[in-house]
């Protein structure tokens, strides 16, 4: 009777009330409208497919986004040039000029042409602004291409119609009179990208507008003798052509990889 107590005692009391409550425990089934639920899960997924998770803007987003930061100055003043451009070509035209006073004063506004394309990026490596750009995530590379595409653009427009009018108004064809003026073009373009290489901040932006009146001055010595305009001097024009395209794209190089390598940024 004695060792039946003792047992009694040393049971766990415990064990005895867990088991008491999970046998109390009863979970409700709760019914499930299987096409509700489908219906559901196909919304879900719907939205999921619809989230954009990476934003890849197009071409012209891009363009259009990066309009805002080009100088109102810079490209005011590329419009006009190329506005008194064609006003003073429509003057010779109705002058009736001669074939020098076309070629000498397009040359002397080819060579001018990029001045303005200079200035806008001198202003956007100087005083701290690619520093800026990069510190705000902005995308520097893509505001300068944008820069580069608008000024070029309308670069080949003055190009465009100051080939149609030269060429209407004077015996040369319009391949000599673009070889002409594409000379001095390319090569005051590839000297300012040499001296916006070399310095940086407002001393290079001067230096840019020496280099472009510089270039200007050279365009015109040929005029000095109007047989360097002759066909028998065409293949010197074209070997001055070839040698411009090839310095241009050098440059153009040379600062896109300055660029890539992060060179351009954080250098003083």
């Amino acid at each position: 009777m004695r060792e039946k107590m003792l047992q009694g005692k040393n049971r766990n009391p415990g064990v005895s009330a867990g088991k008491t409550a999970r046998e109390k425990i009863v979970l409700e089934e709760i019914p499930i409208n299987q096409r509700q639920k489908r219906e559901v899960l196909q919304n879900i997924a719907r939205v999921a497919e619809e989230k954009k998770y990476a934003y890849c803007p197009s071409f012209w987003d891009i363009f259009r986004g990066q309009l805002k930061y080009i100088s109102r100055f810079c490209l005011g003043g590329q419009l006009l040039c190329l506005f008194l451009t064609v006003l003073l070509l429509g003057y010779f035209q109705w002058k009736e000029e001669s074939v020098f006073t076309y070629l000498g004063t397009a040359s002397a506004a080819s060579s001018a042409m990029g001045i303005f394309l200079m200035m806008e990026l001198n202003r956007s490596s100087a005083i701290g602004m690619m520093e800026l750009e990069q510190t705000c995530y902005l995308n520097w590379k893509q505001v300068w291409c944008v820069k580069m595409i608008l000024f070029g653009c309308l670069d080949i427009l003055l190009l465009t119609v100051m080939v149609a009018v030269i060429a209407g108004n004077t015996s040369c064809g319009m391949f000599r009179v673009l070889v002409y003026l594409l000379v001095p073009f390319l090569l005051s373009n590839a000297v300012q990208l040499l001296v916006f290489t070399m310095l940086r901040g407002r001393k290079g932006e001067y230096l840019q507008a020496g280099a472009a009146a510089m270039c200007g001055m050279v365009s015109l010595i040929p005029l000095s003798s109007p047989k360097w305009y002759a066909k028998a001097y065409f293949g010197l024009w074209l070997f001055a052509l070839a040698a411009a395209a090839a310095c241009l794209i050098r440059e153009i190089s040379l600062v896109y990889r300055k660029m890539e390598e992060g060179e351009m940024v954080c250098w003083d």
